[in-house]
């Protein structure tokens, strides 16, 4: 009998091999097919880099603007295995409703808890913060500050002189409302948003147009990803980026394979490349000094010299992606006073 079940279980052992070994022989005739919502030139850069390295041919698709419905009815119908630069509400939803595969990257495990899903299915690569982007010859004729803290934006001098992206996009626009909603909760936040809406701020649909209209002086300030904030100031004297301290999000950019991925190995592998030092080095040394890496956020030095001491709440997800429409809608018509229906 023990022979019998020896014999069988060698055959079933057997069987798997060479079955993932033609899955896998399979795969390797397969091209990479990657949609990212990152920007073009670092996306080529960390394809061109991974492609060099692994000798994998990569086909790059962009993910066009708009809300998640949008993005996603995109994802379902295009050739894609990887998805490239979402954000954590919008893999939290893909995940929801089927859309993601598992995958533990190798060095996981270097990332603290709080910024990575354990379950694998994303995986967190980069940490930015909610940044104000200000206009310095419209705050110097204002004779203000930037902002650092959001009450500042409530200021006489900033009403009509206010663009957002709008927070359907997600990011760092819809990162704002809920960093303040999470950190002080719904009547405060509500409150906040009714003495904001007062200052009559442009709602634009993209976030290089908000930037245009503070380039150009038609805006004093808006809001974007830190790390492009710095890039923008690094190349613009009279562009000036600043941290809100009182309330912030951690705004992470990952990664995650598509359930209908075709090019299942060639994709494990691109993301463990891109948890690799090798993708952290080729983007410092190609002057992208303010992408974090999620793995490196206990060593970075610079990036506390440079955010400081913001406070931050531990996300749920769960809230911020499920009633994402609803915080909106909220948000978008809080007016003073508040009425009693609201502030419950």
């Amino acid at each position: 009998m023990k022979k019998l079940f020896f014999i069988l279980t060698l055959l079933l052992a057997i069987g798997g091999y060479f079955l993932d070994f033609d899955y896998r022989r399979e795969d390797e005739n397969k091209e990479l097919n990657i949609c990212s919502s990152m920007g073009k030139d670092i996306t080529e850069l960390l394809i061109k880099d991974f492609s060099k390295r692994s000798k994998v041919k990569v086909n790059i698709s962009y993910l066009p603007g708009g809300t998640y419905e949008a993005r996603k009815e995109f994802l379902e119908k295009q050739k894609i295995d990887c998805w490239l630069g979402g954000t954590s509400e919008e893999y939290f939803m893909a995940e929801e409703e089927g859309l993601l595969r598992r995958y533990v990257a190798k060095e996981s495990y270097k990332v603290p808890a709080v910024l990575r899903n354990r379950r694998g299915d994303w995986t967190a690569l980069y940490l930015s913060y909610v940044a104000v982007l200000s206009n310095k010859n419209n705050l110097r004729e204002a004779g203000i500050y930037a902002p650092t803290t959001w009450e500042e934006f409530l200021d006489a001098s900033f009403k009509d002189k206010l663009v957002f992206p709008n927070p359907q996009i997600g990011g760092v626009a819809y990162g704002m409302l809920t960093g303040i909603w999470q950190l002080n909760g719904k009547t405060a936040a509500l409150e906040y948003a009714a003495k904001l809406n007062a200052q009559n701020p442009l709602l634009v649909d993209s976030f290089n147009e908000a930037v245009d209209l503070v380039y150009n002086g038609h805006r004093t300030s808006t809001i974007v990803p830190l790390d492009y904030g710095l890039f923008l100031e690094s190349k613009h004297n009279h562009l000036f980026t600043t941290v809100p301290k009182d309330a912030n999000r951690n705004v992470l950019t990952g990664v995650a394979i598509l359930k209908k991925a075709d090019s299942v190995n060639k994709a494990e592998k691109f993301i463990d490349y891109l948890m690799s030092d090798e993708s952290v080095t080729t983007l410092a040394s190609s002057g992208y000094y303010y992408m974090w890496h999620v793995k490196n956020y206990n060593d970075s030095a610079e990036r506390t010299r440079i955010v400081g001491k913001v406070q931050v709440p531990i996300d749920d997800l769960g809230w911020s992606s499920t009633y994402k429409n609803e915080v909106i809608r909220q948000w978008q018509e809080a007016k003073l006073p508040l009425d009693k229906d609201e502030q419950k």
